[in-house]
């Protein structure tokens, strides 16, 4: 073992991007979060400052992907995703992709009271943010979005 190596777990994701491909594989996550005390987690990943991060596809092919490609990344919910509950408000949206793609769920928006509204969360958010729905967690790039609007 390499005194430079660093040991990493394993997340499977499924990768949306902009041109309609999918990719299924894995992400490398590190045991410690830079940001935080506890294990990275995939939007600590996606909001690294690097434009490219490691994916080892299904078939076993290692890769550099560029995250400002991706439209979003689908995953499981982490086991504990019940502590992890947001004290902002919760908002059910459609979101449609700059290629057509579209994708409803439930966002938190976690913004200074009066400034608490959809259009102040992204217009102040940059890079991915966080969307659940009944199928999964989401990962979304808010450069890849054509429009978003509040589900009634």
């Amino acid at each position: 073992m390499s005194i430079y190596r660093v040991e990493k777990s394993e997340l499977p994701i499924v990768v949306f991007q902009a041109d309609g491909s999918v990719m299924k594989g894995v992400v490398f996550l590190s045991a410690s979060a830079y940001s935080h005390m506890g294990q990275q987690t995939l939007l600590d990943l996606m909001k690294e400052p690097e434009d490219f991060f490691p994916f080892r596809t299904e078939a076993g092919a290692f890769c550099v992907t560029n995250k400002q490609t991706i439209t979003h990344i689908r995953f499981d919910p982490p086991e504990a995703a019940t502590a992890h509950d947001s004290l902002g408000t919760r908002e059910d949206v459609d979101i449609k992709f700059a290629g057509g793609e579209q994708l409803s769920g439930t966002i938190t928006i976690e913004m200074p009271e009066g400034r608490n509204r959809l259009f102040d969360f992204v217009n102040a958010m940059s890079g991915f943010f966080l969307l659940q729905n009944q199928e999964a967690y989401y990962l979304v790039n808010m450069s890849q979005i054509r429009d978003v609007s509040p589900q009634h």
